[in-house]
């Protein structure tokens, strides 16, 4: 069972990880395109902005097509990180159980 779930959560984090990372880079060449403002530290468009996005900062911003980039950054964000988390915990549990 632990291996399903290893399985299961790799798979979550290798398949959302890609999608999150290039919906980022689309949000933020729209962001610099349109010329809309950053948040404080979110300028490089790296960790930060990874965060702002997973936090649906961009929603507040009048830009419709950043807001989609975004909102899908957002939850592939999300996804990514309860796979990453999950692999984590698998891979712990499984050390701890001698297999």
């Amino acid at each position: 069972m632990l291996q399903a779930l290893l399985f299961l959560f790799m798979g979550l984090a290798g398949s959302a990880g890609p999608g999150h990372y290039g919906m980022r880079v689309l949000a933020y060449r729209q962001q610099l395109d349109r010329g809309l403002p950053f948040a404080p530290g979110t300028e490089d468009g790296g960790f930060a902005y990874s965060w702002w996005l997973m936090c649906f900062g961009q929603a507040k911003l009048a830009d419709g097509a950043l807001r989609q980039f975004g909102n899908l950054a957002g939850i592939m964000g999300w996804l990514t990180l309860v796979g990453i988390v999950g692999t984590a915990i698998c891979i712990t549990l499984n050390a701890g159980l001698g297999d």
